[in-house]
């Protein structure tokens, strides 16, 4: 008898992230520039520019334009394809929870960063109660 052993990438991170935010504007702002930004992600296909090779991945000239207009210079194109993947965002006052099982997170990480946010990232199976108080 052979045993085989393998290894996948099929666990999930059960990943919760929570920005709270200074003041209930910066959070819709980000929110705001989120739903663009997955927009325009969405209609360039840049989810296969993500897992290219890092002298192959591009931005469209829309996504060029829209990044210059929300002022957002440290996203690369393998941030901009976290946004493709399954995730679920909600906006309560000044705060921002994301619940995902993907492991690669920075794009919300580096946004809400960027606007000021208090950020907390943990694992909802380590920590259980803490992710029911955030549904």
């Amino acid at each position: 008898m052979k045993i085989w052993n393998g290894y996948g990438s099929e666990h999930s991170m059960n990943l919760v992230l929570i920005g709270r935010f200074k003041r209930e504007q910066d959070a819709k702002k980000v929110e705001k520039e989120i739903k663009q930004l997955s927009a325009q992600v969405s209609k360039d296909d840049s989810q296969f520019i993500s897992f290219a090779k890092p002298e192959d991945q591009r931005f469209s000239d829309e996504m060029l334009s829209l990044l210059g207009r929300l002022n957002l210079y440290t996203l690369g194109p393998s941030d901009l394809g976290q946004l493709v993947s399954d995730h679920n965002l909600s906006r309560e006052g000044d705060k921002i929870t994301v619940t995902t099982d993907e492991a690669e997170v920075s794009v919300f990480v580096k946004l809400f960063i960027e606007a000021g946010a208090k950020v907390e990232v943990f694992s909802a199976h380590d920590y259980p109660s803490d992710s029911d108080d955030v549904s």
